[in-house]
């Protein structure tokens, strides 16, 4: 057995962590430490190794994307990494390895949890939204229900032609997905292994079928409404219902960017994990190069002491997520006078861009309960994509569209005609997640591609108080549109007849309207569309998949480097400039391969993309 098989085959959760491995502790015990007085003792001996070519790095979030840019770096002797993660390691907390719903609804709001609740929303019945972020070594990939799959091809796509991220197409990051898993077939179930990585770290599969309500019941009750069964869904074309794979190993257990990136690479003198540690603001040198500031390193809190510490590093990665990134940028002057300098933090870079772009996939919900002896607990989860011209009549494809036209505030033109492409092209637009529940059928349909775009901005000039945030959810009225059809949507699928024998009785209705049978939710006295969007703007959830707040052409260039900065980058899901047809959690696993590539390179690679670095109003 391979020892990459032997990783895939336990959730490694008993490797002990390896001395390069530090809780709470300042580097040296010093409250002010270059690159060289943090290495220490067990750097010493990669020393002569290095010499004078080395490249010290400082990782600014131990997430998803930061772990796996890490680890990749450190393949290469000659470079530096200090990753600075803000929670714990998590490796003892037992909800992280297991992916049953008990679990997983046990990390939200627990100690791994940064905790995060959004600003009222004004179109969505002033409601707020609790988000889920993972701040715990391994970031949202350790408290995600761990979904792995690809959007559309011209989602990627058009990363490159209509956001100027050269480079960034489906052909390049689902390469570096590709790099990232380790995908197994699952007996029984369909995949096309082709379209999947097969030695990456991130192990995924298929949870075996178990019991007939989704083969028997949904799948075909779906394909009655026009839909159709998926082979496989991450070769550029998610249409249709399929069974979906997790990010995990073959016994089940959570694979993530801490115990599949990190943790069998430990051991590797170039690389050094600190927990517990909140980066406070970049360090500026007090010399520009070729007109653009130079960071030199970061300050950051020990958890344990209270004591600020400085870290020296010839180039600083961002990876603190969608929340984190743009705080950190701000506190180090980088974004709008407008927001830092009434805290007191003076201007370094002018980019009023910083934290605009807020995109989060909204969600309503659908939920009937099962007949007397059914369970569905524990069973195979299924995602059915659908595009506009199968959501849709023809004349409600109409009024869709021509909602589409109209552009809400924070909505840049490139974001808007790059929508466009996507609704004429007939892309995946909505996805019914079918889930385990284990007394209830529950369909939950999560747009994928919002017009309403929210901000996260700091309130504060200390790390330590949380970014205040809006999400926008249901300002386009497109957005509300589209849910309001999907659910109907999602009704119609209840009511077939491969379905109904799954489902409890129809409650009764109190206006006499007849609703699918077992119906809890909306319930049988909403029937209208106009009840419809009512319950949907008292109810509206979110997939949890915040992005877009250090955007490819706005914040960041096509190498990931800050516009205005000569070495500072961000390697997350903030980059993404438009929300994808897919859960992204694979795309930010391809954003930490392809940065690895990219800061490999030749400096003056890195230095080639300066023709993209100019800020247009456009961009803010």
């Amino acid at each position: 057995m391979s020892f990459r098989r032997l990783l895939c085959a336990s959730a490694l959760f008993a490797v002990a962590l390896k001395a390069n491995f530090v809780s709470g502790q300042d580097p040296e015990d010093s409250t002010t430490t270059t690159a060289e007085g943090v290495e220490g003792g067990d750097v010493a001996s990669a020393s002569s190794l290095i010499g004078s070519k080395r490249t010290t790095y400082v990782v600014v979030g131990g997430g998803t994307a930061g772990l796996a840019v890490a680890t990749r770096l450190s393949e290469d002797p000659t470079n530096i990494i200090y990753v600075l993660e803000a929670g714990a390691d998590g490796f003892n907390n037992p909800n992280i390895a297991n992916l049953s719903g008990p679990s997983i609804q046990a990390l939200p709001g627990s100690s791994v949890d940064w905790n995060y609740t959004s600003l009222p929303l004004q179109y969505a019945a002033g409601q707020t939204i609790a988000m889920t972020r993972g701040r715990v070594l391994g970031g949202s990939s350790a408290v995600n229900g761990a979904l792995f799959t690809r959007p559309n091809r011209i989602d990627l796509d058009l990363w490159q032609t209509a956001f100027g991220a050269i480079g960034w197409t489906w052909n390049t990051i689902s390469a570096a997905i590709k790099k990232a898993e380790k995908f197994s077939t699952t007996p029984g179930l369909p995949s096309i292994p082709s379209y999947h990585g097969q030695s990456g770290p991130i192990c995924d599969t298929q949870r075996p079928l178990v019991g007939e309500v989704w083969n028997k019941g949904v799948i075909p009750a779906v394909v009655a409404c026009g839909g159709k069964e998926s082979q496989d869904q991450n070769g550029g074309d998610p249409s249709g219902i399929w069974y979906a794979p997790k990010a995990m190993f073959q016994n089940s257990t959570r694979s993530y960017s801490a115990n599949s990136y990190y943790l069998p690479n430990a051991g590797r003198s170039n690389l050094h994990v600190l927990t517990t540690s909140t980066v406070s603001r970049i360090l500026w040198s007090s010399k520009k190069q070729g007109g653009k500031v130079v960071a030199t390193g970061v300050e950051y809190i020990n958890g344990s002491t209270g004591n600020k510490v400085t870290l020296s590093a010839d180039r600083v990665v961002l990876s603190g997520g969608v929340f984190g990134t743009p705080q950190v940028l701000e506190l180090s002057g980088v974004g709008n006078p407008k927001i830092m300098n009434p805290l007191g933090i003076s201007t370094v870079v002018d980019l009023p861009a910083v934290g605009e772009n807020l995109m989060e996939q909204p969600t309503a919900r659908y939920i009937a309960a099962l007949a007397p002896g059914l369970t569905n607990s524990g069973l195979q989860l299924t995602l059915n994509f659908e595009t506009p011209r199968t959501l849709f009549t023809p004349s409600e494809w109409i009024i869709a569209r021509n909602l589409l036209n109209t552009a809400p505030p924070g909505l840049s033109k490139s974001a808007h005609n790059a929508l466009k492409l996507m609704f004429d092209s007939d892309a995946v637009i909505i996805e019914f997640m079918g889930f385990p529940n284990p007394s209830n059928l529950v369909f939950l349909p999560i747009l994928m591609h919002p017009m309403s775009r929210g901000y996260s901005h700091i309130v504060s000039a200390d790390a330590r108080v949380a970014p205040a945030f809006d999400l926008a959810l249901l300002e386009s009225p497109f957005d509300l549109y589209i849910l309001t059809k999907a659910l109907a949507r999602a009704r119609r699928f209840a009511a077939q007849s491969s379905l109904t024998p799954f489902l409890a009785s129809a409650p009764p209705s109190a206006d006499g309207g007849a609703v699918p049978a077992g119906e809890l939710a909306p319930g049988a006295s909403i029937t209208t569309d106009a009840q419809l969007q009512q319950f949907i703007k008292q109810n509206v959830g979110v997939a949890y998949h915040p992005l877009g707040t250090a955007a490819l052409g706005s914040v960041v260039d096509s190498t990931l480097k800050v516009k205005g900065t000569s070495n500072v980058f961000v390697v997350d899901g903030s980059i993404i400039p438009i929300e994808p047809s897919a859960h992204p959690s694979s795309i930010i696993y391809g954003i930490g391969e392809m940065a690895a590539t990219i800061l490999n390179s030749p400096f003056s690679l890195l230095s080639a993309d300066d023709t993209n670095d100019s800020i247009t109003a456009d961009d803010q």
